[in-house]
């Protein structure tokens, strides 16, 4: 009998196919997990950062904005609205608009669809004042014409707005070829104020980099007609689909191509344009991601990636996925983002043909360990920021933070990391109904506190924050009073008694219904206890599955594989793994929902074993975890096996 152990995992397959020589390949597809550090995990949660935004939209983009003396404020804006988070109190603070805007002259961006996100940077004001500027693609234009706003620190003012030097930007001038209403991105780069794909007198430069004149003490990097400033346009017929920054160049994506824009010595011709060698292109506006001097970006025909000298194709261990399963009329939605805490690129997507008018999925790609999987998060941007409370014990209190801090026993922080502190790096994501989450939280997802259940055939929950979505599946822990209605008790640990079983026959409660405040769960409380006000906690279940590629090292002999058992090295507080095994194509497992439960106290990790018994020309092993508050980490699989009978073809 030979073992084969799977270790050091990779995921995907790729265009040639499965290997079925080379089990070290692993998985072919991984959702709700992913790989780091050689070891396969459930991903974490999902879940509260601050209450939710006043108008309760869209977001459209969450920025840290960076101010002269250094220190940051995180912004996040909805369709309607600019918000700056309030460190004190936790919670993001609706901005005024002011100056020409203000007085009821404007009532809100009014941002005019899904597809159209916002671009911002900071950039200080002549006096070196802190300033955050940002456009719009589309929406309500200010009384002067324009979608191109700035930050003064205490209101949303129109940029374009000279006011015959006395308006709000009384430093701004026009471009010589008429007035500047809009663009899709902005950057501060070369000591400029740089407009990507600008609008001038009603025409779209789809091509174009606009620049202003180098920022000094006399305004010129509010103008557009100094000497110094102007627009380059790409000598090409494709459109500009993305803009970052690249170290000392910036990275301009095409439809087909990739185009680096280079600083020069010259003050008054500052940039050099040239196209980089590319497979493929971007179609998705927002999809660039820059990050370790590389920047990723996605096409409807794979995905690409440049460093300012090569584009190169990254998809080839998935290279059918942005064309089977991204939307391709909705494409446009697809968002990427940066998760620092794992090395790993995010984008949100419509899945194909989903019954939904906005992103349902995330794609995630481990840079570091070249693997891939999809999260089922419903979210529209990203960000990062280390801006956060800093707490001590009194400030633990649920009325001005995390409603999770109600009761000591369902927070979902870790003892040492509670609260949100300061300089701790965070990925956060904004969604549709203008909340915005943490991800990477402590295995809780959509974590929210409930206020009161009703007896009923199908049980009413009203709860702190109704971010669930009919269909999801979701666990209550912890109601007193009500205490039949609780489908997972978070107090059980590995070897207490009852804790195996309180896994083996844990059934998450459908959502059946969201309205208000309130989720409706598919579970019958009319003969239960009447439930305590203000006790317990709702969250969703996170259903992670892994599926190994077909399992036969002796396929080159002619020989078939005889599987006799499988050990996994699963961490000992991580809940359950179970386990169906397929032989062949067959679309029925031959073994199914296989449970393994740790029951080590002494050990973080265990190896559990799981008899097969058979022989086929391939096996396949799905992995697959529905876990109401728990990590699984798998650290190795080992196939025990020998050579069968001859393949018979």
């Amino acid at each position: 009998m030979e073992i084969f152990e799977i270790t050091g995992y990779t995921s995907g397959v790729n265009r040639s196919g499965v290997n079925f020589l080379q089990p070290a390949d692993a998985f072919q597809e991984i959702v709700n997990g992913y790989i780091f550090r050689q070891v396969l995990q459930s991903r974490q949660g999902i879940g509260y950062f601050a209450p939710r935004l006043a108008d309760q939209t869209r977001v459209y983009g969450i920025f840290e904005h960076t101010l002269p003396d250094a220190t940051k404020e995180l912004l996040a804006i909805d369709e309607n609205f600019l918000y700056k988070y309030n460190t004190t109190t936790g919670v993001f603070d609706q901005i005024a608009f002011g100056g020409s805007l203000g007085g009821g002259a404007y009532a809100g961006f009014g941002i005019t669809s899904k597809k159209f996100y916002v671009s911002g940077t900071s950039y200080p004001t002549a006096t070196n004042g802190a300033r955050f500027v940002f456009t719009l693609q589309g929406g309500t234009a200010t009384p002067g014409g324009s979608l191109i706003f700035f930050y003064d620190g205490t209101f949303v003012k129109d940029f374009t707005d000279d006011g015959a030097g006395g308006g709000d930007n009384p430093d701004y001038t026009n471009p010589p070829g008429g007035a500047l209403t809009k663009a899709t991105y902005v950057l501060w780069f070369n000591e400029r104020l740089n407009f990507i794909v600008p609008t001038i007198a009603g025409i779209d430069y789809t091509q174009a980099v606009l620049y202003s004149g180098i920022r000094d003490a006399s305004g010129n990097g509010d103008k557009f007609n100094v000497p110094g400033s102007g627009m380059l346009q790409a000598d090409t017929y494709e459109n500009i689909t993305g803009a970052s920054i690249l170290g000392q160049v910036m990275a301009l994506n095409f439809y087909r191509s990739n185009w680096i824009l280079e600083k020069k010595k010259d003050a008054f011709n500052p940039y050099f344009i040239k196209k980089v060698p590319s497979v493929l292109g971007t179609d998705a506006n927002f999809s660039a991601v820059s990050w370790h001097d590389i920047v990723k970006s996605i096409g409807k025909t794979g995905i690409i990636a440049t460093d300012g000298v090569d584009s190169l194709r990254v998809d080839n261990k998935i290279p059918y996925f942005t064309a089977q399963e991204i939307d391709q009329i909705d494409f446009n939605l697809t968002y990427g983002g940066f998760d620092r805490v794992n090395n790993q690129f995010l984008w949100s997507y419509k899945q194909y043909e989903a019954d939904t008018d906005t992103q349902d999925r995330v794609l995630v790609n481990n840079y570091a360990e070249d693997t891939w999987s999809v999260y089922d998060f419903r979210v529209t941007v990203f960000g990062q920021t280390d801006i956060g409370i800093n707490l001590n014990w009194e400030h633990i209190y649920e009325v001005s933070g995390d409603p999770s801090w109600a009761t000591w026993d369902t927070t979902e922080d870790l003892w040492d990391e509670i609260g949100l502190t300061s300089a701790v790096q965070k990925t956060l994501a904004g969604d549709d109904l203008g909340y915005i989450y943490a991800l990477n939280k402590d295995y809780d997802d959509y974590f929210t506190t409930i206020s009161a259940i009703t007896q009923a055939t199908s049980a009413v929950v009203t709860v702190t924050d109704p971010f669930f979505k009919v269909g999801d599946l979701v666990v209550v822990q912890s109601v007193a009073g009500m205490t039949e209605i609780n489908n997972y008790d978070p107090d059980l640990e590995v070897g207490d008694e009852g804790y195996q079983e309180s896994i083996a026959n844990f059934q998450p409660y459908l959502v059946t219904a969201v309205a208000g405040s309130t989720v409706t769960l598919e579970v019958d409380s009319t003969l239960f206890t009447a439930a305590t006000p203000n006790t317990g906690t709702l969250s969703k279940v996170i259903s992670f599955s892994a599926k190994t590629i077909p399992f036969n090292p002796y396929r080159d002999l002619g020989r078939r594989c005889y599987v006799s058992h499988v050990e996994f090295l699963i961490d000992t507080n991580g809940g359950n793994l179970s386990v169906d095994v397929y032989e062949d194509e067959d679309e029925t497992p031959f073994k199914q929902n296989i449970l393994l439960i740790p029951n080590s106290t002494t050990k973080a990790r265990e190896w559990i074993t799981m008899s097969v018994d058979n022989e086929a020309n391939f096996m396949t092993f799905d992995l697959k975890q529905v876990s109401p508050s728990v990590q699984l980490r798998l650290t190795s699989m080992r196939i025990h096996c020998q050579p069968g009978g001859y393949t018979s073809g």
